[in-house]
């Protein structure tokens, strides 16, 4: 197992959401490349015809190294996976239907109505999560006539030389509170009006990771390392309107701000320096932008109550600057890719559509049961990976605008809560979410989760005007290509009525 070491931030409710790093090669460059190569030794099988069908996969080596660092996953949930508040997520977040506390800002604005007097809730929520895959990750070859060097299937790094492995060793990760989310909301009654609003995080990304291995015939030391924090905090306010005593509506709108940084490193030293190689990256960069979020809730009548939410996505532009450099021996083979270079530039990120409906019955005053269907539209989803524009245009820092491929993704949850007595009530839950993100990109290193499955448990604690709820829970997946995750959730939050 390679010396791989790792930790995690990580914010669910769906895009992880990798940072973006436009770091591009022309198609010139790389076929000059090839040339030179042919020249330095012939017995180097001719790639030219195959060239051209890898072009724009090569094309995309260094955009996909800094993106595909851990990201967050894009489910039906939204960015926020397991949304918002301890409560709700304890009960699977299934809470459209229900939305009866502070956290209706995320799941359901029009719930807010439900509210009385004014109060306020803080918390946090952390994760560990456990990564298993039948191989580590990629170190494939530009040009490889039997399996080339492919971002599009979750490739990370890029072999220069024949000779070296088509993997890293370490193929397991294990993240010690490898997603830790805090919150602030608050809110405040006026009659059939009830104000809110809060902060906190809804996507994001933390990753620290080392890891070696060696080319068995020159003896060189391959060394990789990547660095990179995501941050996407949202500033809400939100509105909900008792319209008759059944029939409610509500309305929101969330500031999203996002900081990226990342560094990407890639070593390869051996005995003979000419062969010697070292690539170095950098991106530093922010943006904002707003999302609208409306709300309503019927209730029939004290049993059932169902509530419908939509969310209009947002479109953020990343500005800031890069860097890449890669320098290497006096190898002819290096030639096409020396550089040093820097530029200022931007990167659209576009925020899909969501929407969800709810279903809340309680049969009794103390046994409550809910239901929720969610859908996200990412058909249409741009992230650094597929765009990215640059005031000044070099050897790797090319323009690119893709279409990754995004799809769809959906996702139901089930939730449960009972009052055992006047200061504790039980809580349980389910999700089954489908990812939109495809297959192809998982990895040990990209964690962009595909198909998951969630279950918790919860109990809230009532005492005077506070109320403390925790929870304990776990999340199971797979991709289908042989990357399997195992997460652990713990959460806890203080809410104080007044």
């Amino acid at each position: 197992m390679g010396a791989a070491k790792w930790a995690g931030y990580i914010l669910y409710n769906g895009v992880i959401i990798h940072e973006a790093i436009g770091l591009t090669m022309t198609f010139k460059t790389i076929i000059m490349g090839i040339k030179k190569m042919d020249l330095a030794k012939k017995n180097i099988k001719r790639i030219s015809v195959h060239t051209e069908r890898c072009r724009k996969k090569v094309i995309n080596f260094f955009l996909i190294v800094l993106l595909s660092t851990p990201i967050t996953a894009v489910n039906a949930g939204g960015i926020n996976l397991e949304g918002l508040g301890i409560r709700a997520i304890s009960m699977g977040g299934a809470f459209i239907g229900l939305a009866d506390d502070a956290s209706a800002i995320h799941w359901n604005p029009a719930g807010l109505s439900q509210l009385k007097g004014s109060g306020y809730t803080f918390g946090v929520y952390s994760m560990t999560a456990k990564i298993d895959a039948k191989n580590g990750v990629t170190n494939r070859r530009i040009g490889d006539l039997d399996k080339p060097y492919d971002p599009n299937k979750g490739d990370l790094f890029p072999a220069f030389y024949e000779s070296e492995p088509a993997n890293f060793d370490d193929d397991e990760e294990l993240w010690l509170g490898a997603a830790t989310m805090p919150s602030f909301v608050a809110f405040k009654n006026y009659g059939r009006y009830t104000l809110a609003g809060g902060i906190f995080g809804v996507g994001g990304a933390y990753s620290s990771y080392n890891d070696k291995i060696t080319d068995p015939v020159t003896d060189a030391e391959i060394e990789a390392d990547v660095f990179a924090i995501l941050g996407l905090m949202a500033v809400n306010g939100s509105i909900g309107y008792q319209v008759t005593e059944k029939f409610s509506v509500g309305v929101g709108a969330d500031l999203l701000l996002n900081v990226w940084r990342g560094d990407v490193h890639k070593d390869y030293r051996a005995p003979d320096p000419t062969l010697d190689y070292n690539y170095d990256a950098q991106i530093r960069k922010w943006g904002y932008g707003f999302q609208g979020h409306l709300g309503m809730l019927y209730k029939f009548n004290e049993q059932w109550s169902v509530g419908a939410t939509y969310r209009t996505g947002s479109s953020m532009k990343l500005k800031g600057d890069t860097r890449v450099s890669f320098k290497g021996g006096s190898d002819i083979r290096l030639d096409p890719f020396r550089t040093n270079e820097k530029s200022d530039g931007y990167t659209e990120f576009e925020y899909g559509a969501s929407w969800g409906l709810g279903v809340a019955y309680k049969p009794t005053n103390k046994l409550t049961f809910t239901y929720d269907y969610r859908e996200n539209d990412w058909s249409d989803f741009k992230w650094p990976g597929s765009n990215a524009k640059f005031d000044n245009q070099g050897v790797f820092l090319q323009n690119i605008d893709e279409d990754p491929g995004w799809t769809r993704a959906h996702g139901y949850s089930v939730g449960t809560e009972y009052l055992l007595n006047d200061t504790v009530t039980l809580r349980a839950g389910y999700t089954n979410e489908s990812s939109g993100i495809p297959s192809e990109f998982e990895n040990p290193v990209t964690i962009t989760i595909g198909d998951i499955q969630i279950a918790s448990v919860g109990i809230g604690i009532q005492y005077d005007t506070w109320k403390v709820d925790a929870l304990v829970g776990t999340m199971w997946g797979g991709t289908g290509l042989g990357v399997d995750h195992r997460c652990y959730d713990v959460g806890i939050s203080f809410m104080r009525m007044f």
